[in-house]
């Protein structure tokens, strides 16, 4: 059996608790073959996993850094010279535009009919993947037809050109992998409800492949939640709006079930409409053997925090940096360690600035990405998660199998996952956040208690083999179709 995996900004090029959840399937399932198509920022990404035999072949999309994405699809490069001959204005108007009018409309009226923008997206498919993608993008057709959608709009009309000129080339961007040429499978499925997703679409457009969806972070929300702070006219908040909203729709659309890490993630996908006998939860899997309490005499005495986390926006580490400032001056010996790599370079230096303004240089070190976790969690007397968005994060049962005391924000699947076990408090409150952290370093007992429940609960309700079981049953169940 052969599965297309679908993904976008993490495995195999990028580690993280989503790279982790595909390196645990592709490993722990030799008998499955795998087509890898990673949706990933630029072209310059480095594979960071060792494949296994059963990943047959691993296909990059590159949304940036590259003007032509069918340099990373296996096509020859007289196809090239080839696809460059055969786009003109005439051949984009007669084939190309109706399809983009079509999905350019759909997004203005708010991106509710899936079914005609899985047509657009796959009559678009039909046309860029024996045409030049470049030119049809920058071609006049393609720019008359989205800026005269604009103006048929009152509202939309408002919008100013350089943000008018940003959308429609962000949006050829995000559309690179309607260049992708599908291979016949068994199953596709994707660990995102945004574009990845869209080449499983084509793909049973094209062979009448099933699809399936796990969902770890609910696309739309994060998408909507960056989109908040985003320094954008009202109109293209809108478009971006919709955009993202008719990306998580069609999926869904498509989509023969959804897997979702957690229950909170089943609410969103059945606000959208999709059927609650379609889902089915599976929560990811921990190695309670690999991640259990260590005794490490390079912890210290000091009483100590410890977060495995991305430094970004979405992990908050802003929140656990300002939460600090009332544990230190509570407890002023009180240490913290984060340990995690810094994908945006802006953010990290904020943090590094309000670290600074708040006098913890010396109580918060950024420790960068580790490569023995199982270790970083038992670095901790407590282990805090600061998100203000999450799944059902591996960082989170990791931590839990190692009988640490947790306190998260109560976001996603976190109070799910923890049952109990932990504190909870709510997202974006440093002040809340921090008493809690006070509360457990000042009583040993209850820290003790939390730890020893959280771990039992891990090892009982999240085990590995409990996790690829149920992976395999579903692959199974599309054995041939």
């Amino acid at each position: 059996m052969k599965v297309l995996f679908l993904v976008s900004g993490v495995y195999p090029h990028y580690r993280g608790g989503v790279s982790t959840w595909c390196d645990l399937i592709v490993n722990g399932l030799p008998e499955i073959d795998f087509d890898v198509v990673s949706v990933v920022s630029n072209p310059h990404v480095e594979i960071r996993y060792e494949l296994p035999p059963n990943v047959k072949d691993v296909v990059t999309i590159p949304l940036w850094g590259s003007e032509r994405p069918e340099e990373y699809n296996h096509v020859r490069p007289f196809r090239f010279f080839l696809n460059s001959l055969d786009t003109s204005n005439s051949s984009v108007n007669k084939y190309f535009i109706p399809y983009f009018h079509d999905f350019i409309k759909e997004i203005i009226a708010g991106g509710n009919n899936s079914q005609l923008i899985g047509d657009s997206f796959y009559g678009m498919h039909q046309y860029l993947r024996e045409h030049d993608y470049k030119k049809c993008f920058q071609s006049e057709p393609v720019w008359e037809c989205f800026i005269s959608l604009l103006k048929e709009n009152e509202f939309l009309s408002q919008l100013n050109m350089y943000q008018s000129i940003n959308i429609l080339r962000t949006m050829g961007r995000f559309l690179h992998v309607l260049s992708y040429r599908p291979k016949k499978v068994d199953l596709c499925h994707s660990a995102i409800a945004s574009v990845a997703g869209i080449v499983g679409i084509m793909t049973h457009y094209e062979y009448g492949t099933p699809n399936i969806l796990t969902e770890h972070g609910v696309y739309y929300r994060e998408r909507l939640l960056d989109l908040i702070n985003q320094p954008l006219q009202f109109q293209a908040k809108f478009i971006w709006e919709n955009f993202y909203k008719a990306l998580a729709r069609v999926n869904y659309h498509f989509a023969d079930k959804i897997y979702p890490v957690c229950s909170f993630n089943s609410r969103w996908q059945q606000e959208f409409g999709f059927p609650e006998s379609k889902i089915d939860v599976i929560y990811n899997g921990v190695d309670s053997n690999f991640f259990a309490p260590m005794d490490l005499s390079d912890k210290g005495d000091d009483p100590s925090v410890a977060a495995v986390i991305r430094i970004d926006r979405l992990k908050d580490t802003l929140n656990l940096i300002r939460a600090m400032k009332y544990v230190v001056d509570e407890i002023p010996n009180a240490k913290c360690r984060v340990y995690g790599p810094s994908p945006d370079k802006d953010y990290a230096k904020l943090c590094i600035r309000i670290r600074k303004e708040l006098g913890l240089e010396n109580a918060v070190r950024f420790e960068g990405y580790t490569t023995e976790p199982e270790k970083s969690y038992n670095m901790g007397d407590v282990i805090v998660m600061s998100s203000i968005s999450e799944g059902f994060p591996f960082a989170l049962i990791e931590a839990m199998a190692t009988g640490k005391a947790i306190v998260a924000t109560n976001v996603g699947g976190m109070a799910e996952a923890l049952g109990g076990t932990g504190l909870m408090v709510p997202s974006r409150s440093p002040s809340q956040l921090g008493k809690a952290i006070l509360k457990l370093l000042k009583n040993p007992e209850l820290r003790e208690e939390l730890g020893k429940k959280s771990r039992e609960l891990a090892v009982r309700d999240y085990s590995i083999e409990g996790f690829l079981d149920r992976y395999r049953e579903v692959y199974n169940g599309y054995a041939g179709s």
